[in-house]
């Protein structure tokens, strides 16, 4: 009776094993995508952000050379980036020490790009956040799935050692009471 119990066993458990071998592909395929969209999602969010900086500088550098050149200060492009401005600033300096311009214009200029670049600052500050909000928002309900396919992941490892373990102590069982089937032949020399 041992032999039949062990055989069913493992029959049955080498079924347990082999459904919860195909859960467990499932639920690794689901929890790779997810991963994944989490990264897509976030690289954009990334290159929303990145844009939307640029944006802001290019705007920030057009309103300094808009300025500029209301005041009657020499031409700059915009396009030279902040490095640009730092320049044109020392050119300024520059000429001025010539008399080229007045101090007055010179401080006007500066203080106009002080305030500039504080409110910059400022903005960027909360489109940082706005982002950073937006992102949390979008991306929680995808890594609250994530979270709850690695635990069934986990627990289905679990599970698995479990029924493999029984596996082989009914494979251990079957073949163990299979040598009381054996005949036992007398007279054998």
């Amino acid at each position: 009776m041992g032999f039949l119990m062990g055989a069913y066993g493992k029959l049955m458990t080498g079924k347990l094993v082999r459904d919860i071998q195909f859960q467990m592909i499932g639920i690794q395929s689901r929890l790779r995508r997810v991963t994944r969209e989490i990264g897509d999602r976030t690289k954009m969010y990334e290159a929303q952000e990145r844009n939307m900086k640029n944006t802001m500088q290019m705007q920030m550098q057009y309103t300094l050379f808009g300025y500029a050149q209301a005041q009657g200060l020499p031409a700059m492009n915009p396009a030279m980036g902040m490095s640009g401005l730092g320049m044109f600033g020392q050119q300024c300096m520059g000429m001025a020490n010539f008399g080229a311009f007045n101090s007055t214009q010179i401080q006007q200029y500066s203080a106009m790009q002080q305030m500039v670049q504080m409110q910059f600052a400022q903005a960027q500050s909360m489109w940082q956040n706005m982002f950073e909000m937006q992102k949390q928002a979008d991306l929680q309900a995808l890594k609250d799935l994530e979270d709850s396919l690695q635990i069934e992941k986990d627990n289905l490892e679990s599970r698995l050692k479990i029924a493999q373990q029984e596996y082989e102590a009914y494979k251990q069982e079957e073949k163990a009471d299979a040598k009381g089937l054996v005949p036992e032949y007398t007279g054998q020399a």
